[in-house]
């Protein structure tokens, strides 16, 4: 009866040592193929190209940004001269180009005034003289039988002075086309000078946009160096952001050999405390051995050395910066 105790006693410690293997095997973080870690952010330093003037600052520390955000405004006193002058330039020439609009259709209407008093003229003379050729008609009706071979010298002077009307008219459209043609050369010419000024200032606002500095990610603002007012001289630190989620994952390989995770594998990085919050990450490079964070020591007293993994994860994640994670 004694025997049959002990023996179900082993065996109930057998099942508990190989729930435990398998447990541990399965979950403890930091054997077989998985390792801790922590994620972490690496801050990004805006700065200036050139030298420039600060216009504005929209941010302070720590205020929360998004990506493509306005940070900091800056500008130049060349530039901006430049791009006042091109603007009042481009202003001129749409000015010039609307009045010789103007003057187009005022050049056109003084033309057809002045040939259409001449015009008038030919047409009141030979309604008159028409007029008279019908009255002589009626007069001689009686004494004139044969008229044939006959031609009225009315019947020429009115010829004569519609061919003179006609040739009044063929010369006022040839003023008018050629004044319109020398309008169309003129303002081709202007046209052309506003697209290539309009050209030039897009360059330069595209120039002054480029200066301004906007948030390449979304983070927080840890520190602003600048103020408005001031000048500041070509690759001036600005500020500096931290991105809002973590990007890196640093792993530490303890007591175990570097293939575990090769370079270009693809891992699960999920929160310690929390396994449902995972995400997919990459393996981009290794790193050199040394004495792991605080937050991963089991002990005080003995300090854990362990080899670098840097594993690189998507900005779209949950874990935050400096959580302890379980990469596997």
């Amino acid at each position: 009866m004694i025997s049959a105790r002990i023996n179900w006693f082993y065996i109930l410690i057998g099942v508990l040592l190989v729930s435990m293997l398998y447990i541990s095997g399965r979950y403890f973080k930091g054997s077989g193929d998985a390792a801790i870690g922590i994620a972490q952010t690496t801050e990004y330093k805006v700065n200036s190209e050139k030298s420039a003037l600060v216009k504005s600052v929209n941010v302070i520390s720590g205020m929360q940004v998004k990506e493509g955000d306005l940070l900091i405004e800056l500008t130049g006193q060349e530039l901006e001269m430049d791009i006042a002058k091109l603007t009042n330039r481009i202003v001129i020439l749409k000015l010039e180009r609307e009045e010789k609009s103007k003057l187009l259709a005022s050049e056109v209407s003084y033309i057809k005034a002045q040939t259409g008093i001449e015009i008038e003229e030919l047409e009141e003379e030979i309604l008159q003289t028409a007029s008279e050729l019908k009255m002589n008609e009626a007069l001689t009706r009686e004494f004139v039988s044969d008229k044939k071979g006959m031609e009225s010298p009315l019947n020429i002077k009115i010829n004569s002075l519609k061919q003179q009307k006609q040739k009044r008219e063929e010369a006022m459209n040839i003023k008018i086309k050629d004044v319109q043609q020398r309008f169309k050369t003129d303002q081709y010419l202007l046209e052309n000078q506003v697209v290539l000024q309009e050209s030039e200032l897009n360059l330069l606002a595209e120039e002054k946009r480029k200066l301004n500095k906007y948030a390449s990610a979304n983070g927080v603002v840890k520190n602003v160096y600048v103020k408005p007012g001031e000048q500041v001289d070509a690759f001036t630190q600005l500020l500096e952001i931290n991105p809002l989620r973590p990007t890196t994952v640093i792993a530490y390989l303890v007591n175990r050999k570097s293939d575990v995770f090769p370079i270009g594998a693809s891992v699960s990085v999920s929160s310690y405390d929390q396994r449902r919050n995972s995400i997919a990450g990459k393996v981009i490079g290794y790193g050199s051995v040394n004495e792991l964070p605080d937050i991963l020591q089991k002990s005080t007293a003995t300090k854990a050395f362990g080899q670098e993994v840097f594993i690189e994860i998507p900005e779209d994640n949950l874990l935050a910066n400096g959580e302890k994670v379980l990469i596997r």
